[in-house]
């Protein structure tokens, strides 16, 4: 588990078939081993469910941050792990601020019966939880709350997807980590009450496609550079928070989704099908 507040790492993002999984991690064999958290998942998956939700102001700042490609932006996001049938499982407020490709996270978990969040009838349950978290994580929990409270944040989507997590064996570098997450998918209505578990209706990223994600400090390992060599791999922008809204809330505006759309999925002509109908709208301050 992460640090309330962490030094920051690299985190270089690639979309790759999913037929390209074995030869993935036959090219890191020695090198990383499944995180000591993860999960026996169907279809021999290592790992655990993800499930997301994000904020957003109600004109949709962040997301315009990210179309603008903004150096600097905030993500604020309630986070936990598993299904809800197997519960009850941690749950996290997270501010993850990129700095282009260097990230740094800001991030606490609630205490141990905020379970009883995923069913909340409150709009902002964690502020029930926040005032009694103390020592190391207090920082971010007020933080959190200043960002959500003042900038009158509101959930926008829940993103869901399977993660496998291999962390790196070499001890004196912990920051390692290579994951995959597949089907990944979102949910952007009836959101008022922050459901974690909302059922998804958005297919972000074509199932047969997966998201590799490498992560280090300082340089970059020789092993994650000799299996991007191998595999032509190019780093590339892809923003499941971004994909969520713009399919699901802005309007499924369909250049800004097609801008979304990591180039990869882009170029096999994969692209999402034009907007059907009209997203849903936040308040009277977004134009659909």
């Amino acid at each position: 588990m992460s640090q309330p507040v962490d030094i920051g790492r690299f985190e270089l993002k690639y979309a790759v078939p999913v037929a390209l999984r074995d030869r993935i991690l036959e090219l890191t064999q020695g090198f990383v081993k499944p995180d000591k958290h993860a999960l026996h998942l169907p279809g021999g998956l290592r790992g655990y469910e993800v499930h997301s939700l994000y904020l957003d102001t109600p004109d949709l700042h962040d997301y315009r941050q990210r179309l603008a490609e903004r150096k600097i932006r905030d993500r604020l996001r309630v986070r936990s792990y598993g299904p809800r049938s197997a519960g009850p499982f941690p749950v996290f407020l997270e501010n993850k601020r990129k700095l282009e490709n260097w990230v740094i996270k800001a991030r606490v978990a609630l205490p141990a019966n905020s379970e009883q969040y995923i069913a909340s009838t409150r709009p902002e349950p964690w502020r029930q939880w926040t005032p009694s978290i103390t020592g190391s994580g207090a920082y971010a929990a007020e933080h959190f709350v200043r960002l959500t409270t003042g900038g009158r944040r509101v959930p926008v989507s829940v993103v869901h997807y399977t993660r496998e997590v291999f962390v790196g064996l070499d001890p004196d570098r912990p920051q390692v980590r290579l994951t995959l997450d597949h089907d990944v998918t979102a949910s952007t209505e009836d959101l008022a009450y922050c459901d974690l578990y909302r059922e998804p209706h958005v297919q972000l990223l074509p199932p047969d496609w997966m998201v590799l994600e490498l992560k280090f400090g300082g340089s970059k390992p020789g092993w994650m550079r000799h299996i991007c060599r191998e595999l032509g791999l190019r780093a590339c922008p892809v923003s499941k928070f971004g994909l969520s809204v713009g399919m699901g809330v802005a309007g499924n505006r369909y250049r800004e989704v097609r801008y979304l759309t990591p180039r990869p999925v882009r170029r096999a002509g994969l692209l999402p099908p034009p907007p059907t109908r009209t997203a849903r709208r936040l308040d009277a301050e977004v134009t659909p």
